[in-house]
């Protein structure tokens, strides 16, 4: 007797990465910007000393379009019933260059992460996020996907944002190519009114 049968595998709770292009180039002001800003040394590259880069006056209107996709991750992602909007706190510029990397880290005392990426070669650099979970056992992968991997790699090329949950580890991988990979990193968290004085669940964040 054979036995017939249909299957569905479903992706249970998945963790939400959006990529998109930021839409415009960057301004020679803006360029000239980020080259000039002071750097300091980070674990395994350079950041910038400043970490609010984007409230400086020359970003005015990136910060804004930056803003705009970050609502967007926020509100279709999310989909938030009360009254709560995102905005960005935190923002600095990071310089990795040939054999230098990033090491994994998630972003605490954030909501949502982004990264913009100033100058970036689709054919060396990509960004790396690793899944966070307890393996019970360690069974070796003949053929990886996204239901079996601990990490998973995106390219990335300059103009490209990518937006995601602050808790979700991620790193560089040493560079390989000549070019100085220039990135802006942001965090951002929320404001306005979450849960209800009834069940004892308020939260105000202004």
């Amino acid at each position: 007797m054979t036995i017939q049968f249909t299957s569905e595998l479903q992706p249970l709770f998945p963790t939400p990465v959006m990529i998109t292009n930021v839409g415009r180039d960057f301004t020679e002001e803006e360029l000239n910007f980020f080259l000039n800003l002071e750097q300091r040394p980070n674990t395994f590259n350079q950041s910038s000393c400043e970490q609010r880069v984007l409230e400086d006056e020359k970003l005015t209107d990136l910060k804004k379009l930056l803003h705009l996709h970050l609502e967007n991750f926020f509100y279709n992602v999310v989909k938030p019933k009360e009254k709560i909007t995102p905005y960005i706190t935190q923002s600095w510029v990071n310089y990795t260059t040939k054999g230098q990397s990033h090491h994994t880290h998630s972003h605490p005392n954030s909501f949502i992460s982004g990264v913009l990426y100033i100058q970036a070669s689709p054919e060396t650099d990509k960004i790396f996020f690793h899944k966070n979970v307890h393996k019970t056992l360690n069974v070796v992968t003949e053929e990886y996907n996204l239901f079996n991997s601990d990490s998973w790699s995106f390219t990335v090329e300059t103009k490209q944002l990518v937006l995601f949950p602050s808790s979700l580890y991620h790193s560089v991988k040493p560079v390989e190519g000549e070019q100085t990979r220039i990135s802006l990193s942001f965090n951002s968290f929320l404001k306005g009114s979450l849960g209800s004085p009834e069940n004892f669940t308020h939260l105000q964040l202004d």
